[in-house]
């Protein structure tokens, strides 16, 4: 009986061993994210539709690949952007019949894929495939230089003639 005890307790450790090591792949995986969907929507001739992707965080690789059955405007934008006078669009295209584009998401927002048939003669059947992975560390966003300082009281006093 205590032989059959002993060889338990020392395989428990072994146990909590491979879990623990089960469980760092795990949280490596996390780090490499990836999710893909793929959306069929018919716009109206005259009409515009969007694809809402929820919370894209900033460095975020998205591909879109775009197949429809006739013209299409395309935009990438974010909420953010939405709601100013002139929202700025991440990827702006046409398309024909297909289209692939990549972008880098520069801020955490939700993002629209918006497809475009105000112009269009008749209504456009669209599916579109998109990929998000989680991208490398985003690069910090660069910081205006402060007034003053020693830096820059050096450069002014270099550049004043003497």
């Amino acid at each position: 009986m205590q032989g059959t005890l002993l060889r338990r307790t020392r395989r428990l450790p072994g146990a909590l061993l491979a879990l623990a090591g089960a469980s760092l792949i795990a949280c490596a995986a996390q780090l490499a994210i990836a999710a893909t969907a793929q959306v069929s929507v018919e716009v109206p001739q005259g009409a515009v539709r969007t694809v809402r992707l929820l919370h894209l965080p900033r460095g975020t690789v998205v591909g879109v690949a775009i197949s429809a059955s006739g013209k299409l405007l395309i935009a990438l934008v974010s909420g953010v952007q939405l709601k100013s006078p002139k929202p700025e669009a991440v990827f702006r295209g046409s398309l024909e019949h297909r289209m692939s584009f990549k972008v880098v998401i520069p801020e955490t927002s939700d993002y629209y894929l918006v497809l475009d048939n105000r112009r269009g003669a008749a209504p456009v059947k669209a599916t579109a495939t998109i990929r998000a992975e989680s991208g490398a560390a985003a690069p910090p966003v660069p910081t205006p230089p402060k007034k003053g300082g020693k830096l820059n009281e050096a450069r002014a006093s270099a550049t004043q003639p003497a």
